[in-house]
């Protein structure tokens, strides 16, 4: 049946007949259900179908008759929804394409749509049920999920549109702008920068509200009243505390039209059999709702079951006795399965069954500064107690909390550590910047904090003193303890006093909904770093976070922090450095026990990279790792994640061990990245004596090394490469052609969306540019054209350009729309200029004056490309190195070896990798042993001559207007192949790389 749909049926009478028995063949439907042919008398026409809410609008070729759906789907809608005072959704299809409609403001907006491929019918029939929502048992499957509640879902799409109207008629509101600050600045910290735009606010609200849903029906749990679900009182009744509570996303349910939302997203989360999950679930849901380039920001790498069930089961060896932290623990795999490892031991030693679930809560605990990850990780924990659940003897509570396990937001002084949270200005702004402080003697025992909110809460409602508050506090600390107080605790109440003016401050002015929950959360670092560390295992999968994706604040602070733990590597090194060591570091630091063990997912570059050279060694600036064992995932396993990974093992020991040379080493491919660990046992080969990835190295090798160099960082390609506008018969102005950016389709934003330059640019300053695309094998493919504004061994400004003593009137005005392009959209944490940007490390100063005779090289790619450049205008931009030979036969000599698979692959160790496999040359081609050029020498005579008689004959291949340059290259390499000189280069190349 699909397949007739799909091949789209002669007229739109059989598509609706097809619909029509899909619908009651595979949906369950009855025939006295569906209308056919409804009138519409306010409109005078027939809606071909009226499936539950959904109006079915057939047609023989969607995009040929789209003009007439959208004439008539907006009075179909329209009328329906006048009739049942209800939104109605519409569809138009062919049986091959199928759009999903709405009215929105009277107009009809495009939800969703997807293209039948009658081989997945499984994804069809998915995307079907989601739209006219038919089903009433759903399975809590991956696919499923997304199509029913994901991004493209027509659940998410309506719920979106009414949070935005919601949230712009609270936006104002003290209270809930406060809940939006906070999220903001938590996340500023997960993600190095600040969050621009609601979008995110809106998914997180949507996703937290699924999540909450999702908790109560996992539980089997009953509950009707939105605000009751979102607060989590349904737990608490049944004796299960922090697994739901008030936070940040309740927001909603102040709006007037709120809890109707929430119902419908709980009625709709309730077709699903939710019973039956087993699993991490809600992570597959995470990952469909947050775009993939946001994971990639947050350095969110999300761990399959198969690895973490390996990694607990190897670094947690006495469940029962060792404590197991997951200091960002995202939606809770590890978590999971280190409780189920526990429940398991727990009943193989005859431990009652009535403490289990308590004895989980206290062994295993999980930390995540991302408020979103929180709420799924506590989801995800009572999944993992679920077997222990029913027979526990009394109430626990789900130890997963929202904090900051680097503790970037503790302040030091002479008086000692404390959480400091800075309030955001209210929604008017002005007034003085305030904050909470909250003395370490409080946060480390986690009760007596709670009691300590608890007398602040009430006493602002009692509108009591600071006098009588610290009173309050104080005797509060006298029962906690059964003692007197010492003078540590009483500075310490003092300090919570004017914490107190603060707080009681913020109730009246109607911004106090949060604090409590946001204090206890942030407080727990705190508490699980007191008295040596809390943690005998810590295990997860930090983030993975480049220093020159980082803030400028985290910037300074990841800086100041790594260089005292003496991870830190500067030099060429620097804007390499990864939050992912010193995450490592510090949570060893701050919550392992000594002796106790760590176990990390980090990537493979941990192992292999310059950045990371001090972290292999062990010995950092507070304590020291001995490091025993490691585990590498690279690109022979698939899928897994976007870069090459390793776990590595240590132990927090007096005597520092650098990483092993020993590894094991997994390869396989495997049916699903989240497979199962039978799954992975059967399909993943596993060497336990591999040698461990080759280290690359940053010097020695080839004395070329220090000969070639990087070309100028042109990017934002937008403000820099051109193309000549056409201007009729009269032609361009010699002087000064009339250019405009030259725009392509790999533009990321925020250059995207910025308008193109257009003005005359005086013709000194349009040059030739070569990019990496610009060459293939001994020859040039693609040059293309750009605003170079050097003067002499200048980089000019629009300040520059236009001294009348230069008078560059048209470049000025180039560079004034470029400067202010730049300002505007560059990384906050970039200081630099435009000008200082295009020569950002001299890289294109050193260009000039330009040589002509140059050899460049590719810097990335699967394999290599060189050429001889003999232009003297031409600019080398920031994909290619370049260097300037002696003469023409150096030149030769240089691209044999530079283009050659035995150069290749014997450098191919050294290089990072992608997903894809090996993707970075830089200078790794020079870490082996090729000499200088030396004309007396026969065999570099030979590969000289080679490199010119190369170079002839890939300039006989013919160029294809519009190909891509692989493509191209591989034509190249054929035609090399095929007249033997590619064989005669490589034995030469193999001849001189064996000595």
């Amino acid at each position: 049946m699909l397949r007739d749909l799909a091949r789209r049926p002669a007229n739109h009478d059989n598509v609706k007949a097809s619909f029509k028995e899909l619908l009651v063949r595979e949906f369950g439907m009855e025939r006295s259900a569906l209308d056919f042919e409804v009138r519409a008398p306010v409109i005078a026409g027939r809606i071909d179908a009226l499936v539950g809410r959904t109006v079915f609008e057939a047609k023989r070729d969607v995009a040929a008759e789209w003009p007439d759906v959208e004439r008539r789907m907006p009075d179909y809608l329209a009328d329906r929804e006048r009739e049942y005072g209800e939104p109605f959704v519409g569809i138009a299809s062919d049986g091959l394409r199928w759009i999903a409609l709405e009215l929105r403001d009277g107009a009809l907006v495009k939800l969703t749509e997807t293209t039948l491929d009658p081989e997945k019918p499984e994804a069809f029939l998915a995307w079907l049920d989601g739209v006219i929502a038919l089903k009433g048992s759903l399975p809590p499957d991956p696919l499923t999920i997304r199509a029913e509640l994901g991004q493209e879902s027509v659940a998410f799409q309506r719920v979106d549109r009414e949070l935005r109207a919601a949230w712009n008629r609270l936006r104002d509101d003290p209270a809930q702008a406060l809940k939006r600050e906070l999220w903001a600045n938590l996340l500023k910290l997960v993600y190095g920068r600040e969050v621009q735009g609601d979008s995110l606010w809106f998914q997180h609200t949507y996703l937290v509200i699924v999540a909450k849903c999702i908790a109560l029906a996992v539980m089997d749990l009953a509950e009707d009243d939105p605000a009751r679900m979102l607060s989590g009182d349904a737990f608490t009744a049944a004796g299960i505390h922090g697994a739901v509570e008030s936070d940040f996303f309740d927001w909603v349910i102040a709006d007037p039209d709120g809890a109707a939302l929430v119902r419908r997203v709980m009625a709709h989360v309730r077709r699903f059999r939710l019973r039956e999950v087993e699993s991490d679930v809600l992570k597959i849901l995470y990952e469909s709702l947050i775009d993939r380039d946001e994971r990639h920001g947050l350095g969110e790498y999300y761990t399959p079951d198969w690895l973490a069930v390996k990694i607990v089961r190897n670094a947690v060896e006495r469940p029962l006795e060792q404590r197991v932290l997951d200091p960002a623990c995202g939606s809770g795999t590890f978590l999971f399965h280190s409780i189920r490892r526990f429940l398991g031991e727990a009943e193989e030693a005859g431990m009652p069954k009535a403490d289990r679930a308590v004895e989980a809560c206290a062994q295993v605990v999980g930390v995540d500064i991302h408020p979103v990850a929180v709420i799924i990780a506590r989801v995800t924990y009572l999944l993992g107690l679920a077997p222990a659940l029913s027979g526990r003897s009394g109430a626990l509570s789900v130890p997963v909390w929202l904090g900051d396990a680097m503790q970037l937001s503790i302040s030091k002084d002479l008086a000692g550590r404390e959480l400091v949270i800075q309030v955001p200005p209210p929604p008017a702004g002005g007034g003085t910047r305030e904050k909470l402080s909250f003395p370490e003697t409080f946060c480390r025992d986690p009760a007596l904090f709670d009691k300590a909110v608890e007398a602040m809460r009430r006493g602002s409602e009692g509108h009591r003193s600071r006098e009588q508050v610290e009173a309050d506090i104080g005797r509060r600390t006298e029962q906690h303890y059964k003692r007197d107080l010492t003078d540590e605790e009483r500075t310490a109440i003092g300090d919570l006093g004017v914490t107190y003016k603060t707080f009681h401050k913020l109730r009246i002015e109607g911004r106090d909904t949060i604090w409590s929950y946001v204090a206890r959360n942030l407080s727990r670092p705190l508490a699980l770093a007191s008295g040596g560390g809390w943690a005998n295992v810590v295990v997860g999968n930090p983030p993975w976070v480049a220093y020159r994706h980082m803030s400028a604040d985290l910037q300074k602070r990841f800086k100041e922090l790594a260089k005292g733990e003496k991870v830190y590597v500067g030099g060429k090194f620097a804007t390499q450095n990864d939050l992912a060591a010193l995450f490592t570091v510090r949570a060893s630091h701050l919550y392992l026990r000594p002796a106790g063990r760590i176990a990390f997912v980090l990537p493979l570059a941990a192992l292999t990279r310059g950045q990371f050279a001090k972290f292999r060694a062990g010995q950092f600036g507070s304590y020291n790792i001995a490091w025993d064992e490691a585990w590498t995932m690279d690109d022979k396993v698939v899928p897994l994640f976007p870069v090459p990974s390793c776990v590595v093992f240590g132990r927090k020991r007096a005597i520092a061990r650098s990483m092993p040379r020993k590894v094991r080493a997994f390869a396989g491919s495997l049916p699903m990245r989240d497979s199962s660990e039978a799954i992975a046992d059967a399909r993943l080969q596993v060497d336990d004596h591999a040698e461990a990835p080759t280290i690359a190295e940053a010097g020695g090798g080839s004395p070329y090394r220090e000969r070639f160099r990087n070309g100028a960082t042109l990017y934002p390609r937008l403000l820099v490469l051109v193309e000549r506008k056409e201007l009729g018969r009269l032609g361009p102005d010699p002087a000064a052609p009339l250019v405009v950016s030259r725009r392509i389709a790999a533009e990321k934003e925020p250059w995207k969306s910025q308008a193109a330059i257009e003005h005359a640019v005086e013709a000194d300053f349009l040059r030739p540019v070569m990019l990496g695309e610009s060459i293939l094998p001994h020859r040039i493919f693609r040059v293309f054209e750009g605003v170079i504004p050097v003067e002499g061994s200048t980089v000019l400004d629009s300040e520059a350009a236009a001294n009348p003593q230069r008078g560059y009137d048209n470049l000025a005005a180039w560079l004034r729309s470029a400067e202010a392009t730049w300002e505007e959209n560059k990384a906050e944490a970039t200081k630099l200029s435009w000008s200082e940007q295009q020569d950002y490390n001299g890289k294109l100063t050193a260009q000039f004056p330009v040589q002509k005779l140059r050899v460049v090289y590719s810097k990335a790619g699967s394999l290599p490309a060189s050429c001889i450049v003999r232009e003297e205008r031409t600019v080398i931009d920031h994909k290619l190195y370049w260097t300037v030979p002696a003469g023409e036969e150096e030149a030769g000599f240089l691209t044999s070896i530079l283009n050659s698979e035995c150069a290749r692959s014997r450098a191919e160790r050294y290089q990072s990798r992608g997903q894809w496999g090996a993707r970075d040359f830089d200078k790794v081609m020079f870490n082996l042993p090729i000499p200088l050029f030396d004309a007396d020498d026969p065999l570099h005579r030979e590969l000289a001559e080679a490199g010119a008689h190369a170079e002839a004959v890939a300039g006989l291949v013919e160029l294809v207007e519009g190909e891509r340059f692989q493509r191209a290259r591989k034509r190249v390499r054929d035609a090399l192949a095929e007249e033997g000189v590619g064989d005669e280069i490589e034995k030469l190349v193999e001849k001189l790389l064996d000595g």
